[in-house]
């Protein structure tokens, strides 16, 4: 992962607290072998102990590993894990929404929508210092990627046909 290839000029963002480099802790397994080996804290969900960062980012280790994306790791990581810069790197916008739109539907599988914290609203637009996820190239190459599919749901289609006949049957009068 070279992270020179994602970065857009610009400004940068700091969000104004002291903020600390440390080790990447071996529990967030998920921003391990991504480029660099130190964080800072507070990060940027605002989780300023370790504590609650492993705590906090161990709900997105199943996520990350699903490979719903291939910038998945990469976008979670800058959130819980930021690379250990003079400033904030934020993900750009549009990591955001392409990590959102390829894993959401993972994430509703499960029962989750897409989290307020991680709303695509909040990050920098592509012009500004951020981590961007799609080259001119890479984004015609995504529109290759598959959907992702989760075993354990079934398909739209299928669900609400199953939901309304389930509901058909229980209203009708026997």
């Amino acid at each position: 992962f070279v992270l020179s290839g994602f970065l857009r000029a610009a400004t940068g963002f700091d969000i104004g607290l002291s903020t600390k480099c440390v080790v990447i802790p071996k529990e967030m397994d998920m921003c391990h072998k991504i480029g660099y080996s130190e964080m800072r804290l507070p990060n940027l969900m605002g989780h300023t102990s370790m504590t609650e960062v492993i705590l906090k980012s161990t709900t997105w280790q199943h996520l990350a590993h699903t490979n719903c994306h291939p910038h998945v790791r990469t976008f979670l990581c800058s959130l819980f894990a930021p690379i250990c810069l003079d400033t904030f790197i934020h993900p750009c916008r549009s990591m955001c929404v392409a990590v959102r739109d390829s894993c959401a539907p993972v994430l509703a599988c499960h029962g989750h929508p897409w989290p307020d914290s991680l709303d695509c609203d909040r990050f920098p637009a592509d012009e500004d210092m951020c981590l961007a996820s799609l080259t001119k190239e890479y984004k015609y190459l995504h529109k290759a990627l598959p959907k992702p599919a989760c075993q354990a749901c079934p398909a739209v289609e299928e669900f609400f046909t199953h939901k309304r006949v389930l509901e058909v049957f229980c209203d009708s009068n026997f």
